[in-house]
């Protein structure tokens, strides 16, 4: 993946296209790979969240005022980056983003 920064392209506008059978299973099996990985990025934050808490290292308030220094924020930012790349691969958009 490049670390350098270009701008994401997806059309938002314009004429709604059916979409055919391969589209359509493409379309799932991303949107299942999200919800599956969303699933376990929340328990295992949860986790964190809970066991943080019991042991009094943080409070909830804490992580809510939290604000990323300038490095952290480009390291989450190449993280996005790099997952909707793998994404667009997944259906065949690599060429648009």
């Amino acid at each position: 993946m490049s670390t350098e920064s270009r701008p994401i392209h997806a059309s938002a506008s314009g004429q709604d296209q059916r979409l055919d059978p391969a589209n359509i299973s493409q379309l799932v099996a991303v949107s299942l790979r999200l919800a599956m990985e969303l699933s376990v990025v929340r328990e295992r934050l949860r986790t964190h969240e809970l066991l943080l808490q019991e042991r009094g290292v943080l409070s909830a308030d804490t992580v809510d005022q939290f604000m990323p220094d300038a490095e952290e924020t480009r390291r989450r930012l190449s993280h996005d980056r790099a997952l909707i790349e793998s994404l667009a691969r997944d259906l065949g958009l690599q060429d648009r983003v």
